[in-house]
């Protein structure tokens, strides 16, 4: 191919096209990340909750304590040994449920990867198609310009 005054612009255009797939690339790897961090607050939430829970746990177990201790009425005994064995269930639901949170994340984040990776093979494919279709176009220009510069000598 032999330069013209196109030449230029379909460099322009190429480089626009690539640049263009690269910024779309970034931008599924940035949303990646932002889900990467998100489900890396789990364990840190999970904590917190539990030990809120804990925490709660320890006030109403200091509050009968002093309840049977000041020679409470009958049956406080029973009630605390209920409240924790509620706690009891409490805390293991909670383990539970995180538990299915964080496989549910793991399997999201797999589907996600997955997804990612088709979007940015598309990706690539339309880049890929787009540019062979720039250079068709510079291919077609440079030779009606020749053409023309031929029809024009004549």
């Amino acid at each position: 191919m032999t330069d013209t005054l196109m030449t230029p612009m379909f460099d322009a255009q190429r480089t626009m096209i690539n640049q263009s797939n690269e910024l779309f690339k970034q931008s599924l790897k940035f949303q990646h990340d932002a889900f990467e961090t998100f489900r890396g607050t789990f364990d840190t939430q999970e904590s917190t909750q539990r030990r809120g829970v804990e925490a709660t746990q320890r006030a109403v177990d200091a509050y009968f304590e002093a309840i049977e201790d000041a020679g409470g009425e009958a049956g406080v005994q029973e009630i605390h040994e209920a409240v924790d064995e509620q706690f009891a269930v409490l805390l293991d639901l909670h383990e539970q449920s995180w538990d299915t949170v964080e496989q549910l994340s793991e399997e999201n984040a797999a589907a996600y990867e997955q997804f990612v990776e088709q979007l940015e093979s598309m990706a690539d494919d339309s880049t890929e198609m787009a540019v062979e279709a720039s250079q068709q176009a510079e291919e077609q220009t440079e030779i009606a310009i020749e053409s023309a510069e031929d029809a024009v000598e004549q």
